[in-house]
């Protein structure tokens, strides 16, 4: 005997209703007697007989069958078989939820080693942390897109959790969520910031508070710049995203260099001032030397952070000098420029198989990028918040003097 599907649509589902009573009521609805039923989806009768009383419940394969039978939604389905489940069983099974979905959506050895989560944490003081970190009441607020713009095409977005990218997801969120946060109100002005460039290096002479100046000159140009410690697994060095039509941008101090520090901040600037049509199409660009994106040029970029801090013609002769500190250290006078860029530029730009030699021979010239940062680095990982993190760079944002 064949029976065909009821159309669920025909039932009210409240808070009182059983799966057992919603068969009860398609056989009567139907005509259908118990011994058809029992035979359709293979179950004794006298069991069926017991169920539609009350008196026992079944398998979860069978009333599966009776699912499909009803055409029930898995959600129905769900909160009809969950009608006889105890409220410690019930709890339980919520726990097991929120621990697949924190599963699924973070690296959780990973936030462990940041420190976000502590290493010996129960279950339950993951879920804390996360929210604690984010300022989230709920963790499912983690795919809230009320909080966040929506960043993420649909490309980006069906595998945004496959492993791999677990912490670049987490990484990007955080990034937007703080720029939304910070919300600069200055305009973009791509004018002054082309003007802003032809003057830029001269900023590097003063290692302690030059970067921090150009981030706070930016700021009033309409663009937003947060400098970070690298993030595991993203594979980063910098991102560029484009927010209510401004562009804000993450530089991952990787390397800790000053030299680098740089050339990543004009790398991310050569996107603003060309690629900001497709940005705004793209969504955000993630700048990988590994994976790079085929629709942006990032050997371009690259060259022009270089040329924007060295001529090309001045590039070209540093391998003559090099090796004099003090023609080194006067070329670096007449340029207004800081004088471990310039070594900086000369190892970036030699061929590849060159560069651990020269490397191991000038990375005393290479300045850290510790002091240069201290006043704009985002600390969200070591303060565990996002919060305190936005509410510090904003003071001072404000703060800082050019």
């Amino acid at each position: 005997m064949y029976i065909s599907k009821s159309n669920s649509d025909n039932f009210i589902i409240d808070g009182n209703t059983s799966l057992a009573e919603m068969l009860n009521a398609f056989l009567v609805d139907n005509g259908i007697v118990e011994s058809a039923i029992a035979e359709e989806i293979g179950i004794n009768r006298e069991t069926l007989s017991k169920f539609l009383k009350g008196e026992t419940d079944l398998k979860l394969n069978q009333a599966i069958k009776i699912m499909k039978l009803l055409n029930l939604t898995e959600s129905q389905f769900i909160s009809l078989y969950n009608k006889k489940i105890g409220d410690e069983e019930l709890k339980q099974i919520e726990n097991s939820e929120r621990l697949s979905y924190i599963a699924r959506n973070f690296d959780i050895p990973t936030l462990k080693n940041l420190g976000i989560i502590p290493k010996r944490a129960r279950i339950d003081i993951f879920e804390k942390q996360i929210c604690d970190f984010f300022g989230f009441k709920s963790i499912y607020e983690y795919d809230d897109t009320s909080l966040m713009p929506t960043l993420f095409s649909k490309s980006k977005a069906s595998i945004a959790h496959d492993k791999e990218q677990k912490m670049k997801t987490f990484w990007l969120k955080c990034s937007i969520y703080s720029f939304s946060k910070i919300n600069n109100p200055n305009e973009y002005n791509r004018e002054l910031l082309l003007e802003f460039l032809k003057r830029i290096r001269e900023f590097t002479v003063d290692s302690k508070h030059g970067y921090e100046k150009v981030v706070l000159i930016l700021y009033r140009l309409g663009i937003t710049v947060l400098t970070q410690s690298y993030i595991p697994k993203t594979g980063a060095f910098g991102v560029t995203m484009i927010l209510d039509g401004k562009p804000c941008i993450v530089i991952t101090d990787m390397k800790k260099k000053y030299h680098k520090l740089w050339l990543t901040l004009l790398h991310e600037l050569y996107h603003v001032i060309n690629d900001f049509d497709l940005l705004e199409t793209m969504k955000y660009h993630v700048s990988n030397p590994e994976n790079p994106d085929i629709l942006l040029n990032e050997e371009r970029a690259n060259q022009f952070a270089i040329d924007v801090l060295v001529h090309p013609n001045i590039q070209r002769e540093l391998h003559k000098i090099v090796s004099l500190p003090f023609k080194m250290n006067t070329l670096s006078e007449n340029l207004h420029i800081d004088i471990s860029i310039l070594y900086g530029v000369y190892l970036e730009t030699l061929p590849k198989e060159k560069q651990p030699l020269e490397f191991a021979k000038y990375t005393h010239m290479l300045k850290e990028t510790k002091e240069s940062i201290r006043y704009v680095e985002f600390d969200a990982i070591p303060r565990r918040s996002l919060e305190e993190a936005i509410e510090n760079i904003k003071n001072n944002l404000n703060r800082i003097a050019i």
